[in-house]
């Protein structure tokens, strides 16, 4: 590459705008969900916490649930995700009528996360305290 000196002005790039494309989840697949009793739920994030994983649970409509997504990592589900399909491959949850912004566990704090504005997870929290029984 070659550069002349001093003969005319670096042309400015014009700037370039980013378009940004909002497609929202269409569909979410639980492949597998279970109710926990809260104590239950609790005990089993301080045994993931104490294995090293961290955990972050979330709280809409009631409900205290943490899922696993599945990743897409194969065609068929990449495919899935473009067109706004997503796969859990499960959903632990228990019902907890008043948020807290954690929960105390065997001496560790556990954030919870108020997740009741995201249109998403708060209608899959719906769907779980729709298939609910008391515990």
């Amino acid at each position: 590459m070659h550069l002349r000196k001093g003969k005319g002005k670096r042309k400015k790039e014009k700037d370039e705008k980013v378009e940004i494309v909002y497609r929202p989840v269409k569909q979410v697949v639980i492949m597998d969900y279970f109710q926990f009793s809260m104590d239950t739920l609790t005990q089993m994030f301080a045994r993931i916490i104490h294995s090293g994983l961290p955990v972050m649970a979330q709280w809409a409509e009631g409900v205290l649930f943490v899922y696993f997504p599945l990743t897409p990592d194969t065609d068929h589900l990449v495919e899935n995700y473009m067109k706004g399909k997503i796969f859990w491959s499960s959903v632990n949850f228990a019902l907890m009528p008043k948020y807290a912004p954690s929960i105390k566990v065997a001496g560790l704090e556990i954030p919870v996360i108020d997740v009741s504005k995201h249109p998403v997870l708060s209608e899959a929290a719906r769907w779980l305290k729709q298939r609910a029984r008391k515990m």
